[in-house]
């Protein structure tokens, strides 16, 4: 067994790779040599298109010559030698001679005789291309295993990749630590700030007022719900009840928003006294058909309605309107919208930066994973390809970073 660092590991494959793959780089080396000198073939041949414009027929061959030059230059392979090369350079001719012959469909019609030597010296140019084009075919049939040894090499460049990322989490992490302690000394600037205008200002009060008024409505509710059913029932039926608008605006009023309702009613609520009076009425005179205990039930609510039971209700819900309206007019509103609205961005910005934090943190563990999902990969493909057990030993470990995205 053979234990190798990512490095050295990256050094060995090379090795095992040139010795495991010679035959095949020594017939694409020769395969390299003639493409490469085709292509200096032509451009010398070109060299006889390029006379001075001296008549039209001259002036057709410079610009078949230009094209023919352009179309050369374009020719791009990597000058190193492999498979995934050699793949590109088969289709690079293909491309040459396709783009070679579609400008000469255009030009060499239009030549004088005099270029007819030199045209089928470039015919026999392009026919020799066209044979090594196919023997690259063969060759890379023949070797299609290379292209699997040199894939083994891009997962290790990945791998070195991911391992040697450290130092870029390291300072995406240093970042963010600093934004995330400047984002909670304004986090508690604004705390600080709004809990001392609570304390010196009458925003406390204001506050309790709405806590209050919330009191006031769910108990209004509670004691309203008995009586939904029936009062639904009566709206929904044509009972022949006759009261006034005031009773049926009460009904649905308070059936939506009671504490609204109750505040805005004058003393005594005479609206939905009215308009439970109909219903009483609809009820005694079997207008409306109830089960015993619903019915029983809503005469005796009504009752205790129309006595005054919601009087205290009513009371509790004008003096917080009263207090309200009295500080409408003042600042404390303003200043305690602005003093919240700074509390709610700091925390709103505390919380993007924590939450970077940990997008930062499943980054890690999301590398984490891949770095041992190559790892293993790499080393069942040597074992497999070169007969080799080899063993990688990462010297950069990521788990630590893990710890340093961890939120106090």
């Amino acid at each position: 067994m053979t234990s190798l660092t990512v490095e050295q590991l990256q050094k060995w494959y090379r090795k095992q790779l040139k010795n495991k793959s010679s035959d095949f780089l020594k017939q694409a080396e020769k395969s390299y040599k003639i493409v490469e000198r085709a292509l200096v073939d032509v451009e010398e041949l070109v060299k006889a298109f390029e006379n001075e414009e001296i008549d039209e027929t001259d002036g057709i061959a410079s610009r078949f010559a230009l094209k023919v030059k352009e179309i050369v230059e374009d020719f791009d392979v990597d000058k190193d030698i492999t498979y995934e090369g050699t793949e590109a350079m088969q289709a690079e001719i293909q491309r040459f001679i396709q783009e070679l012959w579609g400008a000469g469909a255009r030009w060499i019609r239009r030549l004088d005789k005099r270029y007819k030597t030199t045209i089928k010296s470039l015919d026999v140019a392009m026919k020799e291309l066209a044979k090594e084009m196919k023997k690259i075919g063969k060759l890379l049939y023949d070797y299609s295993w290379v292209k699997d040894l040199e894939r083994i090499g891009g997962r290790i460049e990945t791998l070195h990749d991911l391992t040697f990322s450290k130092e870029i989490f390291e300072e995406q992490i240093q970042t963010v630590r600093s934004k995330i302690h400047t984002a909670e000394m304004e986090y508690n600037s604004a705390k600080k700030a709004y809990g001392s205008f609570t304390e010196t200002s009458n925003v406390a009060e204001l506050l309790s007022l709405d806590e209050q008024a919330e009191h006031v409505s769910s108990i209004l509710k509670m004691k309203m719900n008995p009586l939904k059913k029936q009062v639904k029932k009566f709206l929904q039926s044509d009972t022949g009840v006759r009261f006034g608008p005031a009773g049926q605006k009460a009904l649905i009023d308070y059936f939506d928003d009671p504490y609204t309702a109750i505040a805005e009613e004058p003393v005594g609520y005479p609206g939905l006294v009215e308009g439970l009076s109909g219903l009483q009425e609809a009820i005694e005179t079997k207008k409306i058909s109830l089960k015993d205990r619903l019915a029983r039930r809503a005469v005796e609510e009504i009752g205790m309605i129309r006595d005054g039971g919601l009087q205290d209700l009513q009371n509790q819900a004008k003096e917080i309107e009263e207090k309200r309206h009295t500080y409408a007019g003042s600042d404390v509103y303003k200043q305690s919208a602005e003093f919240e609205s700074n509390l709610t961005e700091a925390k709103k910005n505390l919380d993007y930066h924590r939450n970077d934090l940990l997008r930062i943190r499943d980054d890690l563990q999301r590398q984490i994973s891949k770095v041992d999902e190559f790892k293993v990969r790499i080393e069942a493909e040597i074992l497999e390809s070169f007969s080799e057990k080899v063993t990688i030993q990462l010297e950069v470990s990521l788990e630590p970073l893990i710890a340093l995205c961890t939120i106090e």
